[in-house]
C-alpha cells in the first residue's frame, strides 16, 4: 500500500513580509500639514503706510481666530477675534480703530506708526478643539520726505555736501599759504640782494659802480679848457 503523500507546504518568504510590512506603513502614515506662519507685507513699512499681516497654510478646519499684540496671549492684548461659522468680528482691549481682520487669518493695519513696531500673534482653534499659534514681527520706520526720498538718504547727501564743503575750505586755505609762502619768500631775497637804504631792481644793480650810475659832467668842461690853452 501507498502512503498518501503530503501535501507541500507553503509559506511567505521574509523579503515577502518586509514588502507588506513597507506598503502598509505608506498607506497608514498621514499625511504632513504645512506650518502655520505670519509674513509681514511689506517686511519694513513707513510711517503712515498700511501693513498687512499675511497668514499662511491656515487649516480648513477652523471655529475662529485671534489676534493679539505681543509674544502672549493676554486677553488684555487681544486685538479682534473672528468667528468663521457667523463671520463676526469681535474687537479687543488692543483695538485701536485701525485694525482689520479677514477669514483668512490676516490682519491688516491702516496708517501704521512707530508704536506699532513689534511682535504680534495669531490663536487659531480647530474643529477638534486643537489650538495652535503663531508669532510674526512688524517693523515700521519714519516716513519718506516730500521729496520721495527716505530721511536716510536726505540725511546721507547732507553729510556728502557738508564733508565737500570742508575740503573745498581747506584746498583754498592750503593754495593761500602757498602763495604766501611764495611772496614772503621773494621779499626775503630780494633784502638780502640789497639793502633798505638803496634802491635795488635786481641782483646786477649791486655790481654797478657809483661813478657809472652819476656821472660827472664837469669833466668835458676841463677837457675843453686844457685844449683851448694848448691852441
Amino acid at each position: 500500500m501507498e502512503s498518501p503523500s503530503a501535501p507541500p507546504r507553503r509559506g511567505c518568504l521574509p523579503w515577502q513580509e518586509l514588502l507588506l510590512a513597507v506598503s502598509l506603513l505608506t498607506f497608514w502614515n498621514p499625511p504632513t500639514t504645512a506650518q502655520l506662519t505670519v509674513e509681514s507685507v511689506p517686511p519694513d513699512a513707513a510711517e503712515g503706510k498700511d501693513v498687512l499681516l499675511r497668514a499662511h497654510s491656515l487649516p480648513g478646519d477652523l471655529v475662529g481666530l485671534s489676534w493679539f499684540r505681543g509674544a502672549s496671549l493676554a486677553p488684555s492684548r487681544q486685538i479682534l477675534s473672528y468667528v468663521v461659522d457667523t463671520q463676526v468680528t469681535i474687537p479687543g482691549p488692543a483695538y485701536s480703530g485701525r485694525e482689520t481682520i479677514y477669514p483668512n487669518g490676516s490682519l491688516l493695519f491702516q496708517r501704521v506708526t512707530l508704536k506699532d513696531t513689534g511682535y504680534y500673534t495669531l490663536q487659531i482653534v480647530r474643529r477638534d478643539v486643537r489650538i495652535e499659534e503663531v508669532t510674526g514681527q512688524l517693523r515700521v520706520f519714519h516716513g519718506r520726505s516730500t521729496t520721495g526720498l527716505p530721511v536716510g538718504s536726505i540725511t546721507g547727501i547732507a553729510v556728502g555736501i557738508l564733508v565737500g564743503l570742508a575740503l573745498t575750505v581747506a584746498l583754498g586755505c592750503l593754495l593761500l599759504r602757498i602763495r604766501t609762502g611764495r611772496a614772503r619768500s621773494w621779499r626775503d631775497l630780494r633784502e638780502l640782494w640789497c639793502p633798505a637804504s638803496t634802491p635795488c631792481h635786481g641782483p646786477a644793480s649791486r655790481s654797478t659802480s657809483p661813478e657809472l650810475q652819476h656821472p660827472d659832467t664837469n669833466i668835458y668842461c676841463q677837457i675843453n679848457h686844457k685844449a683851448e690853452v694848448a691852441s
